[in-house]
Order: C-alpha cells, then structure tokens, then sequence
C-alpha cells in the first residue's frame, strides 16, 4: 500500500464496494494510486493517455477495448458494427449515441468491471466522451480516472495532495501547411463518419491553425460546428472567435451568426439565440430553431412563421404559428401525415424529419398520438442520431409522459436527460428537464424534491433568458402550495408566471387556489381573461381544466353538468382526471349526497395512489371517509413522537416553537407532520385543528 494514501484507497475501495460508479483523481501520485487498487471479484480494464494520440479519433478506446473483441462480437448487431466502425475495422457510416451506447453496452455486458485510465485528459476527444457516457450510466462498472487537476467534467473528484501539477505549455505559432491541413482536414471528414465528432472538430481545429486565409476561417468555422454538433460548447465558442474576421462580409456574416445562435440554442441566451438565428439567413432549419429559441424566450411565434417563404413549408409554418394556442385539428396535426407529407428537404434529414412532426403536432388535440409518434421517433434515434439532439425528443416525450399519467416513465426521462445534458453542455435543456422534475415533484408532494429541482431550473434558466422553464418551475411551486392546502402562497406563485403559454396551462390551478382563498371575484375576472384563448384550443386537457374552473365558480344547477364535462375531456390525463373527481365528490358531499361522492372519491384515490401523489391522495381519503367509504386504515397508529408533535401544531404552534418544547429541530418537526398528516387521512395543517388529538 502507499504511504499516506490509506484515505485515497479508501474511497476507492468504497466506490468498489457500492459496485459502480466515477471518480476522477487528481495531483501527484495518481498513477502510482492507480497501480495500488486491489479490485477482487472486478474484471480490470485499463489504459493511459498520451499527447501524441490526443488527435486520432478513438486511439483511446481503441486501446481500452482491445481485450474485448470477444465480448464485442456477442454484442447486438448494431452495437457491435459501431465499435468496429469506430475502431477502423469496418467501413460503414455510424452517429456518435450509436457508438457510446455501444461501449456502454459492453462495458456492462461484462461487468462486474474496473475501468482505469491514466491521463484520460490526454485522450482522443471522441473516446472521452464515449467513456464519459458510460461512467454517467453503467451499472456494476467502477471507473478511476486521472487528469491534470482542473480538467474534471462533472463527475466526483479526489485530489491528492502533494507537488502541484505543472501546466502544458501551449504550442506556439505555426507556419502555414496546407498539405499537412488537407490531411488533416480529410482525417477529420472520416473521424466524422465513424461516429468521432468530438475528434474530428479537435483535428479540423488543427488544420485550421495550419491554414492562410480564407482556409484558415472556413475550417475554423467548420470545426465549430462539429463541436457544437458533438456537445461542446465552451470549445465551439472558442472555434467561432478564431473564425471571426471583419465583420464586413455578409455571407461571413450569416455563418458566424447561425454558430452563434446554434451554441446559445442549447447553451446560451435565448433572446441571443433568437437573434443570431434570424440574422443567419432565411434557411427552414434556422428559423426552426430560432422559434426553439423564441418559445422558450417567451417571444411570438407568428412573425417567425411569417418568414417561411418557401410555398413547400405553408403548412408546417401555419402549424407553428398556432404551436403556442393550441388550436391545431386532429387531421393538421397527425405526425404521421405530417411526416409523409414533409417537404423534400426534410426528408433527406434524419433528425429533422421526426422533430418538425413530433413537436408541430403537440399544437393538435391527441397527447397520446404525439407520444406514440415521439416514442417512435426515439427508436430512430436510438439508431441514426447525434447525442446532442436526442435531448429534445427526450425532453417532449418526459413532458407528454407527465400528462398522460406515466410519471415513473416520465421522472427516468427526465432524469437520463439531465446526464446527456451534461454530456452535451446543454444548460439550457438541463432547466427544462429540472422543470419536469419539479412538476413531478409538486404533484407527488414531495417538499424536499420539489424545493431542489424549482431551485436547479430557476438557477439555471433565469440568466439564460429561458422563460419556459423558469414559469414551469414557478407553475410547480404553485401547484405544491396548493395541494398543501396553502391557497395564498399557492396564487402568489401562480399569478406571477412571466410565459404566456405556461400561464395559460396553469391558469386553472390559479383558478382553484383563488377560490380556496376566499377570492372568488378575482377568480372569475381570472377566468374570464382565460376564457378567449381556452375557448380557441382543441386540446382536450385546457377543455377540462376550464369546465373545472367554471364548476368551481358556477351557481348550483350548473356545477354537477360541468364537473361531468370536465371528466369526460380528461379520460387521457387521470391527474386532472382525479383532481376534477375530487372537487366533484367533495361538492356532492358538501351538498349532501354522499352515495354519489363516493364512487367519484374512491376512482380519485385510487388514481393518487397509483400516481404516487401523497398529498393529494391524503386529501381524497379525508372526504371520502364520511362518505362510508374510506380505505381501511391498517397500521397507521402514530407514535408517540408524532402525537405529541400533532398536538401541538393543533394548537397553532409553529415548528419552530414545537421544536423548542420537544428539544427537536424545526427539520425534524416538519418529518414527523409529514409522517403524520397520511395517517391522519389529512393533508394540511389547518384539518389538524378539527381532530380530537388530546384523547390516548
């Protein structure tokens, strides 16, 4: 064992024994640390970087997996032809998420496994970011990386301490070689095919470096594009500086705008995104994305759409135009039609002939066909596309997913697409995703992971510009406070979302927080300003939240025929589904008919409780319990801790002063309410009051 590293190998020997996962270790002494590790029962792969290799696309996996040409021909057919494409041994055209899942794949298929590398910084860009992709996701495979210090994507470090790494001097200038840059710039182009894109803009920056002008800018301006294509933006903005000369130039003009606005899209601001991308030319892709830009920018899409002058395009733009009113027919927005019927420019693009369908037909009235055709879609990616793009499919089925009710699908989406974010450098897709999770958070009352995710989106969407993610994490802060039973808090949160369509989708939660506030005039003025565009769209989950809304503020002869209008739109969506049944129920039992509350209850808990919304369901149960109708209610006896602490907030105590009488912190006082308010069969602290808790 080394001297002095008993703390080094115990974290590692910890990393062995949970059977998985990433460390990357730092300092002097590393790759003496790497030789120490004793992995018993592990497989070991292992393999170094050197710097005369950094720019052969793939040298670094194809070291790594040179033992394994076994293990790689039991592979899946497709799997297998990518590491073989990547590795040289078959000439066949392959994307870069077709190869990383493959080593992936592998890795696993072998497991349980020790993957090490020495001086993995001094890598191929490509193999680095198959690997990396791996060590965000496999299982029973531990992976032990050493880099220069600083160099660590993300994944947990280990610094060593001792001598201080040295720097690498950068190279100097270079005299111009254009043969030398064509080479290299035809390395590049093959990296590219087999799936390398990483290393191929590493390699074409080199030629570029190589070059005169005009040459020098053109490969400078290409290698950026493949860096952004392959996920990194600092190094694409990097590439866009050394491309950009005077500024004089139009067509020079319009492609530094359309990389400018390519980076931001993912990575950057969107209102910059949105800029760059109109100034780039009149292109179909660019305006495109520049509507990606302006939708989460809170911008119109109309006069985007007005730009399409293309006659091949008139339906797609007028889709788009109504992206955001929701008010496309059935027949417009089939993707399957849409697809057929694409214009010939997009049919010849793998990504773009799915995306353009999948997110236009989410303006149309059947969640369910959009994410049948999404899922669809992500099948085909799975085989033809680029990492950096799968997010956005990945992001629209999480979001469908959450609608339709498939909330485990929808959190193992959203989750798998925060770590190709990071793989990818996407800040701006991270929010978006964070979101989602909030929302998911929010509806299934979890506090701790609601408060996280709301945070991480606001963090990272806010100084980006990005208004869609920021509003929807605002949207989940609402909606918890309301399904606490904190109708103010609830209203203030919902009543400040800055995006116009996000607004729109919650204004129905606004609706109910206002009533439940004792505000039902400023409820109607709410709901007549919503009216008008609720009234326009064909989706059926906005007709429900509105027949809802209108029960809630209705006069009696009304309510029950809206309630019933409400259930009707909403059979592909239970979380609203239940919700209506539980105002419904809770309505018929306030105007005593409880035989008829009742079977409207139960169908409400039963969906909560599948769903995994606690709170929500804590709330079904407490109405339907006088109805005769309540679960039975099994092994739910408070301790004695949570009697106490119940007692006392009964009595109007804060957690704070509870907490000063129990010597308990406030934390652990808001645990033992949560644990309390299920058992109790309510789901807020004001239903604590009318319980007789002073009895045993």
């Amino acid at each position: 064992m080394l001297l002095e590293r008993e703390r080094e190998l115990a974290a590692i020997d910890a990393l062995l024994a949970g059977r998985g996962g990433a460390l990357v270790v730092e300092g002097a002494g590393k790759s003496a640390l790497l030789k120490s590790i004793r992995a018993d029962g592990f497989r070991r792969l292992s393999a170094y970087g050197t710097a005369s290799e950094s720019m052969i696309a793939f040298a670094g996996l194809h070291q790594l997996l040179g033992p394994l040409a076994p293990e790689v021909e039991s592979l899946a057919p497709v799997h297998r032809d990518a590491i073989h494409t990547a590795l040289g041994s078959l000439d066949s055209p392959c994307t870069d998420l077709v190869l990383y899942t493959a080593v992936l794949q592998l890795f696993e298929s072998i497991s349980p496994l020790l993957v090490t590398v020495d001086d993995v910084d001094l890598w191929d860009q490509s193999s680095i970011a198959a690997l990396l992709f791996a060590a965000r996701r496999a299982s029973s495979v531990a992976f032990v990386l050493t880099a220069r210090e600083g160099w660590n994507p993300g994944l947990p470090s280990l610094v060593l301490p001792g001598l201080p790494y040295q720097a690498i001097l950068t190279e100097p200038e270079v005299l111009p070689n254009e043969s030398l840059a064509a080479r290299l710039e035809a390395h590049s182009a093959d990296a590219a095919r087999r799936g390398g894109i990483a290393s191929a803009a590493t390699v074409l920056r080199a030629a570029a470096r190589l070059s005169k002008e005009p040459e020098r800018q053109r490969r400078s301006a290409a290698a950026a594009y493949l860096a952004w294509k392959s996920g990194q933006a600092e190094l694409a903005r990097t590439l866009v500086a050394e491309a950009t000369p005077e500024r004089h130039d139009p067509a020079v003009a319009r492609t530094l705008d359309r990389l400018h606005g390519l980076i931001a899209l993912g990575d950057g601001d969107q209102l910059s995104a949105h800029d760059h991308l109109l100034r780039a030319g009149p292109d179909p892709g660019l305006l495109f994305m520049a509507a990606a830009a302006a939708h989460h920018a809170g911008l119109p899409l109309e006069p985007i759409a007005a730009r399409f002058t293309d006659p091949e395009f008139g339906e797609y733009a007028g889709l788009l135009a109504r992206l955001t009113s929701l008010s496309a027919d059935a027949h417009t927005a089939d993707p399957w039609r849409l697809r057929s019927t694409a214009p010939a420019s997009l049919r010849t693009s793998d990504a773009h002939q799915w995306l353009w369908p999948l997110v236009l037909s989410m303006s149309g009235p059947s969640a369910r066909q959009a994410y049948d055709f999404g899922r669809s879609a992500l099948d085909e990616f799975a085989v033809n596309g680029m990492h950096a793009v799968l997010t956005l499919p990945m992001l629209w089925l999480s979001e469908l997913e959450f609608d339709l009710g498939h909330w485990d699908r929808a959190q193992a989406r959203a989750e798998e697409g925060i770590r190709s974010t990071e793989d990818t450098g996407q800040r701006v897709r991270r929010a978006d995703f964070h979101a989602t999770l909030a929302l998911l958070a929010a509806a299934r009352g979890s506090a701790v992971a609601c408060l996280r995710e709301t945070t991480a989106a606001r963090d990272l969407a806010v100084p980006l510009h990005n208004h869609l993610a920021a509003s929807r994490a605002t949207w989940a802060a609402g909606l918890f406070e309301l399904s606490n039973g904190n109708s103010d808090a609830a209203a203030e949160h919902l009543s400040s979302i800055t995006h116009h369509q996000v607004a729109n989708l919650a204004t129905a939660d606004l609706i109910e927080a206002l009533v439940r506030a004792g505000d039902p005039a400023e409820a109607r003025r709410t709901l007549e300003a919503w009216r008008p565009w609720a009234d326009r769209t064909t989706s059926p989950l906005v007709h429900a939240r509105l027949a809802r809304s209108r029960a809630l503020l209705s006069d009696e002869d009304d309510t029950g025929k809206l309630f019933g209008d409400a259930e009707s739109f909403g059979g592909d969506h239970p979380f609203e589904q239940a919700r209506t049944q539980l105002l419904h129920g809770e309505w018929l039992r306030r105007t005593r008919r409880p035989s008829k509350a009742r079977p409207l209850l139960r169908s409400a808990l039963e969906t909560f409780t599948r769903l995994g919304a606690s709170t929500w369901a804590a709330a079904a149960e407490a109405q339907l319990r006088p109805t005769g109708g309540g679960r039975p209610r099994t092994g739910t006896a408070l301790t004695d801790q949570e009697l106490r602490v119940a007692r006392l907030a009964a009595h109007g105590l804060s957690n704070r002063e509870i907490g000063t009488r129990l010597f308990l912190s406030p934390r652990t006082v808001g645990y033992h309410l949560y644990k309390t308010y299920p058992k109790l069969g309510i789901s807020t602290r004001s239903q604590l009051r009318a319980l007789d808790l002073d009895r045993g």
